[in-house]
């Protein structure tokens, strides 16, 4: 498979990837401040339209598994959700003035829906474009790529001289980035990238979905995947506090270590694909996850101080940061076509769905336990370092340090003890 054909079917993943940043972070200070809607009210339409997500990723890879077209199942659903998804986000980026809670409450669910039939149309047709071990690794890392320049990208907006004078301006251009990058990704790949013609395939019956689950293989990769990306959520939702406090760094000298962390991670996606390969995807994946075991006890236990010195060290952390993404769906795609000779059933679809219902469980529960802990242990996000509590103090270690590494060394070993060739 060419270059141009593994980057035109990743092109999607940079407008995916610029969406995510504003709904965690942007939109709901934006409805809260801007359009003037209470607070609480903007928390619980975020809340719904959260817990409905998770939920729509199943559906989503059912309904593209039971799909029969001769466009193909995933291109058909990519293509179908593509203007939903336009739609909506240009509705919840640039609300009218004086938007109701209703009208959120509607453009939120529009955009997560959407989002999720496209996330899982694409990402279970990545896993069908080569049967090749190896170039399946190479696929996922020009998808990770791409997914760090959009998430580089969006984050680099609000940096822009006119809309560093002009803040209310900035998720606007956050909605238009989105507008602009995501259906000129999903041109490319659906004019260059063939969809794999499936046959005439059986239709997947109810209980094919309980076997698939309880396929061993696929249930520790899984699991695995979960421990892996609860960690890293779980740290990142206590990043700012714990750099502040134990490294006594500003929030743009901060703002400076996340950014070489996606420039590491950037660096690593082609790395990862290239071990998966020399290694086994399996223990390329174990070395990735024991890294980040050892990085965290690096940036916590190693004494560094400056923000040259922390550059360097999360850089390198990022590189380890990319193992997952590239290497858990690249070996999930190899399990789905072990499923499809054994059972003649092909759930490509569903497998997606999985990982994507992994990745925002993990999303929502990592940030939620570390910062529930932190404030239970007194934590003051708004005092000094030599103010905090030891309580506090070993908790924010915990969260950031302690438990991120003791999951991804439990990561490890699920996914080495499939010690044999995905």
């Amino acid at each position: 498979m060419g270059v141009l054909i593994k980057a035109a079917y990743a092109a999607p993943a940079a407008g995916l990837a610029a969406l995510g940043l504003p709904l965690l972070i942007y939109l709901p200070d934006y409805y809260a401040t801007v359009v003037g809607l209470p607070l609480g009210l903007v928390g619980v339409a975020f809340l719904v339209a959260r817990l409905a997500d998770i939920a729509i990723d199943p559906l989503a890879g059912i309904l593209i598994d039971r799909t029969r077209s001769r466009h193909g199942r995933f291109r058909l659903w990519l293509a179908m959700g593509t203007p939903l998804l336009m739609l909506s986000v240009h509705g919840l980026f640039m609300p009218p003035t004086g938007a109701s809670f209703s009208y959120l409450a509607v453009c939120l669910a529009g955009t997560y829906a959407a989002w999720s039939l496209c996330f899982v149309a694409h990402l279970g047709w990545g896993g069908t474009l080569s049967r090749d071990y190896g170039g399946r690794n190479a696929i996922f890392a020009w998808c990770q790529v791409l997914f760090l320049v959009g998430g580089l990208a969006v984050t680099a907006l609000p940096l822009l001289p006119p809309l560093r004078t002009a803040p209310q301006a900035t998720l606007p251009a956050m909605g238009w980035f989105v507008l602009i990058s995501f259906p000129l990704g999903v041109a490319a790949a659906l004019l260059l990238v063939p969809e794999r013609n499936g046959g005439q395939r059986p239709m997947p019956r109810w209980r094919d979905y309980g076997r698939l689950l309880g396929q061993g293989a696929i249930a520790r990769l899984l699991a695995a995947d979960f421990l892996s990306s609860t960690a890293v959520y779980a740290a990142g939702g206590v990043f700012f506090f714990y750099y502040a406090t134990f490294h006594d760094l500003d929030r743009m000298q901060t703002a400076a270590l996340l950014f070489a962390v996606k420039a590491g991670a950037m660096a690593g996606a082609p790395l990862w694909g290239w071990l998966g390969n020399r290694l086994e995807k399996h223990r390329a994946m174990a070395l990735g996850f024991s890294g980040m075991v050892l990085m965290c006890l690096v940036v916590h236990l190693f004494r560094w101080s400056g923000l040259t010195a922390g550059l360097a060290i999360l850089g390198v952390f990022g590189t380890f940061l990319s193992a997952d993404p590239v290497l858990v769906r690249s070996m999930m795609a190899d399990l789905g076509d072990e499923h499809r000779l054994i059972t003649g059933i092909d759930q490509m679809g569903t497998l997606a769905a999985l990982l994507s219902v992994s990745d925002k469980l993990a999303a929502a529960i990592g940030p939620a336990l570390a910062l529930t802990a932190l404030s239970m242990a007194g934590f003051d996000a708004h005092a000094q370092a030599t103010q905090q509590g030891a309580p506090a103090l070993q908790t924010l270690a915990a969260a950031a340090v302690w438990i991120p590494a003791v999951l991804h060394g439990m990561a490890a070993i699920l996914v080495y003890t499939n010690c044999r060739k995905y």
